[in-house]
């Protein structure tokens, strides 16, 4: 019985060994891909699905179409926010500044009410990231902080009770 399970459990490793002796190795692993570089905000908002951007020159904001032309105004301009702040020029951000770009084009534009009828383009930077990041983890250690101090003082008030208890 015994000798049954140790043949059966040698077949098992000779079974599987193939699977763990297959190793890719390729100029990809020793030479990685170099990332995408962008030469301007446009050039990197152009790689967005479902935007559409048009031709401009140096410098200048070129025409941005998310949804097509919008039926309520004569805008056709998506909103753009920048860390939360709205504007209509981008053309000073770098590319290596940004950290995400979220294309809202559909019912959750509305929370931005009728500037966001044409879509809305919500761009966020690397120190806006940061500085979220920080505040989060300041606001976890104060809440930790507080949580402590609650346990603490109920610590202390249960041995005062405790104490007073005996002195009776």
């Amino acid at each position: 019985m015994k000798t049954r399970f140790l043949i059966m459990a040698f077949l098992a490793c000779l079974m599987s060994a193939p699977a763990f002796a297959q190793f890719k190795n390729s100029d990809e692993d020793v030479n990685p891909p170099s990332k995408t570089q962008y030469t301007s905000i446009i050039d990197l908002l152009r790689r967005e699905p479902g935007l559409t951007v048009g031709g401009a020159g140096a410098g200048q904001m070129p025409r941005i179409l998310i949804r097509g032309i919008g039926t309520n105004t004569s805008e056709t301009q998506p909103l753009i926010v920048v860390d939360g702040v709205f504007t209509e020029d981008i053309t000073y951000l770098h590319p290596e500044e940004v950290y995400d770009i979220e294309v809202i084009k559909d019912g959750t534009a509305a929370m931005y009410g009728m500037r966001g009828a044409n879509g809305v383009i919500e761009i966020t930077t690397k120190t806006k990231h940061e500085e979220d990041l920080r505040t989060a983890q300041a606001a976890k250690e104060a809440r930790s902080l507080e949580r402590q101090a609650r346990k603490e003082a109920r610590a202390k008030a249960k041995e005062e009770k405790k104490a007073a208890k005996k002195a009776k």
